[in-house]
């Protein structure tokens, strides 16, 4: 996961299914704040997206649109083909968005171990979901607006840190001279550590 910039949170979700142990939630908040935008005829897809708002989300107290759902939803692990065994995530400073969802998840299980750098995206939360492509009118420049604050878990400390590794690996100027890959290195001196104490614990 260390250069995969996240993407589908259904994918994400889908795969940790088949390896958490616990049923987890997404979101303890999806909120956006505005159903539209006076400058929605710079922004594209916007009247698709105006229309999920309307729609899918619901107007609460502190006047944020809310997608309730994925605040309600507890998802469960799958049973077929669900894997139990010692996993080794690799993570970095491109792993964003979905990617981040998936490790958080994971990084509280036993047989989870991750490795390398923190996570470009947000522990606490992150800007996301919709996501459409804006154009300046007069310079034509796009970029990506996102339109949902996504609060993961409330209980991490709002310091915009991102998922920390178990087993930090970081470059050094000797692994960059070599070209070394020194997060896989890492985690196949783990995995290889893993399988000798299972063989030893064995005799």
């Amino acid at each position: 996961m260390r250069n995969n910039g996240g993407g589908s949170v259904s994918n994400s979700n889908l795969l940790t299914k088949y390896l958490v142990s616990a049923p987890f939630k997404i979101a303890d908040s999806l909120y956006a704040i505005n159903k539209g935008s006076r400058y929605e005829q710079y922004i594209g897809t916007h009247f698709w997206n105006k229309l999920f708002i309307f729609f899918l989300t619901k107007k609460k107290k502190d006047g944020n649109y809310h997608f309730g759902y994925f605040e309600r939803k507890d998802f469960k692990p799958r049973q077929n083909n669900h894997y139990n065994g010692q996993v080794y995530i690799l993570t970095g400073g491109n792993s964003f968005s979905a990617t981040s969802l998936f490790a958080g998840v994971l990084r509280k299980q036993d047989n989870v171990t991750i490795v390398g750098e923190e996570t470009g995206g947000g522990a606490y939360g992150n800007s996301a979901w919709l996501i459409p492509d804006v154009t300046l009118p007069e310079t034509h420049i796009r970029f990506r607006l996102p339109l949902f604050r996504l609060v993961i878990d409330k209980t991490i400390p709002k310091n915009g840190k991102g998922v920390q590794p178990e087993v930090f690996s970081l470059p050094t100027v000797e692994a960059v001279r070599r070209n070394s890959d020194f997060k896989l290195d890492k985690a196949m001196e783990l995995i290889k550590k893993d399988k000798a104490n299972r063989v030893s614990g064995q005799q």
